[in-house]
């Protein structure tokens, strides 16, 4: 195992390099939220894209994974392959850094829109029962019942959305 006290050291006193101190906690405190948010146990690929100030101040010299691998059980890469770049991921903030990517498993995406496709299931549902009640069709305002008319018309779309997302087309 990785000793940190046998890392590279970073001269605080240069003042320039204190950056790096303060983006390597901001980058360990996201990827563990982040873990801990989705429940993940294993190390997760991680790539960052810092602004083009960060950019220029960052000259490889130093290897974040020392720290990243030990505590927050993660790799860090600045240069994203060309080929993975159409590839979805979560997208985290790390002003005034830039943003850090972290691949999405293709467990997390149909639970996520299985979760959706519920929700959406469920409002269409609702709009549906609340304008087949001729009760608040005819006691309602007209800007109302318009209103849900819109919402059952958006839930549907988004339903079908979802519904070609979750099944794979046969080609």
């Amino acid at each position: 195992m990785l000793n940190l006290l046998e890392t590279k050291k970073i001269n605080l006193k240069d003042f320039e390099n204190i950056w790096i101190v303060d983006f390597l906690l901001l980058l360990i405190k996201n990827i563990r939220s982040f873990r801990q948010k989705q429940d993940i146990k294993n190390q997760v690929e991680v790539y960052g894209e810092l602004t083009q100030e960060w950019k220029e101040k960052m000259d490889n010299s130093f290897d974040f994974n020392q720290f990243l691998i030990p505590l927050a059980k993660s790799k860090i890469d600045f240069n994203l392959p060309e080929t993975e770049k159409k590839e979805l991921f979560y997208i985290i903030d790390l002003k005034p850094f830039g943003i850090l990517k972290i691949r999405r498993q293709k467990t997390d995406l149909k639970k996520e829109l299985q979760e959706k496709l519920n929700y959406f299931q469920a409002e269409h549902e609702r709009a549906q029962n609340l304008l087949s009640n001729e009760k608040f069709v005819k006691k309602a305002p007209a800007e109302l019942v318009e209103k849900e008319k819109k919402k059952l018309s958006y839930f549907a779309e988004q339903k079908k959305k979802v519904l070609e997302q979750l099944e794979p087309k046969n080609n």
